[in-house]
Parts: C-alpha cells; sequence; structure tokens
C-alpha cells in the first residue's frame, strides 16, 4: 500500500508515457523529415553541377579543367610576349634600315669627296711638275730631299722623260752616305715603273 502512494512509480510511469508518445510521433513523421532532407541534398548537389552536357563532374575533372585554364593563361602571357618581342624587333630593323640609309649616303658623299680630292691633286700636281720642270737638276733635286718618296716619284711621272733623266742623274751624281742617293734614285725609278696616274674626271 505504501509503495502504491509512493511518487516514484508515478513519474517512471509518466516518463515513460512520454518516451513512448515520442517515439510514435517520430515513427509518424520520420520518412517526411528524411524525405525533405533527401530533397535538400539534391538540390545542393544539383546547383553545384556544371551546364549540360557536363551534367557529371568528378574532382579529376575539376583538376584538369583547372589545369587547362592555366595553360590557356601561359599561352595568353606567351602570346602577348611574342608580339611585343615582334614589335620590338620591327622597330630595330627599321632603325637599322635608317642607319644603313645614312650610312650608304655618307659612302656616296665620300667616294664624291674623294674624286674630288684625287682630281685636285692631279691638277696642283701637274701644276708642280711643271714648276720643277723649269728648275735646273740640282736645284729640283735639292727640293725633293725635303719630299717623301711617294710625292717625288709622283711629280716626276707628270714631267717629260728628258726631265725625270736629268734629275735622276743629278740625284746619283752624289751617293752620298753608303750610296744612300743612288739607292733613293733606284727606289724612285721602281716606282715610277709601278705607279699609276689616278685620271682626272672628265669636265662637264
Amino acid at each position: 500500500m505504501k509503495a502504491l502512494l509512493s511518487p516514484l512509480p508515478a513519474l517512471v510511469l509518466a516518463l515513460s508515457l512520454s518516451v513512448g508518445a515520442a517515439w510514435f510521433w517520430f515513427q509518424a513523421h520520420a520518412a517526411r523529415l528524411i524525405e525533405i532532407a533527401v530533397a535538400h541534398q539534391a538540390e545542393r548537389v544539383e546547383a553545384s553541377r556544371p551546364e549540360k552536357p557536363w551534367d557529371f563532374w568528378t574532382s579529376e575533372m575539376e583538376q584538369v579543367a583547372k589545369e587547362l585554364a592555366e595553360q590557356r593563361a601561359l599561352f595568353a602571357r606567351r602570346e602577348a610576349e611574342l608580339s611585343a618581342r615582334e614589335t620590338r624587333l620591327a622597330e630595330e630593323r627599321r632603325e637599322l634600315e635608317g642607319v644603313r640609309r645614312q650610312i650608304e649616303s655618307l659612302r656616296v658623299e665620300i667616294d664624291s669627296r674623294l674624286v674630288q680630292v684625287a682630281a685636285q691633286e692631279q691638277r696642283n700636281l701637274k701644276t708642280l711638275a711643271a714648276t720643277y720642270s723649269r728648275l735646273s737638276p740640282p736645284a729640283a733635286v735639292a727640293i725633293f730631299n725635303q719630299m717623301d718618296d711617294l710625292l717625288v716619284s709622283k711629280l716626276l711621272s707628270l714631267m717629260k722623260p728628258e726631265v725625270t733623266s736629268a734629275i735622276l742623274e743629278e740625284l746619283s751624281r752624289d751617293p752620298g752616305p753608303d750610296g744612300a742617293n743612288v739607292k733613293r734614285a733606284a727606289e724612285l725609278t721602281q716606282r715610277l715603273r709601278l705607279l699609276v696616274a689616278t685620271p682626272a674626271p672628265a669636265t662637264r
């Protein structure tokens, strides 16, 4: 009789009834809750998929797509670099062509001036040769001793043969130390044999 009046059995009975009621409610609604959870998961998976026809996707495919994107970016950078290099090369070619034209223009100008100088020198040499031809051989030799062999040979080549012979004879008459004058006469004769006078351009 005392056991029936104790509050503990009543508490246990109430708890058992509550658990049972919760279990029956869960059993009644569990299928619906699972269905809702599955639907939410399907929606998330569907949202993460790419558009068709790529409606299937894996981590391997994602890695391949990432590598392809990196390759495209690399190719774009290299294409930009090649384009810039081609532009620089084109500019350098234009600059080199300009320099080449300037050099060619300078060469033509220098050639023209050299011809003018050669013609002027030829006229001057003819004038000097005519002047020295009127001198006596000893006087001409005295002057030629102050000149180099190349200039003397040019002057002698423009004189008449008899004048040249008289000057060479006068030069050899005094052999000088160790026969230096005789040797010089021989060298001048050799130069005269090989010398080719530069022809003067035709007067317009």
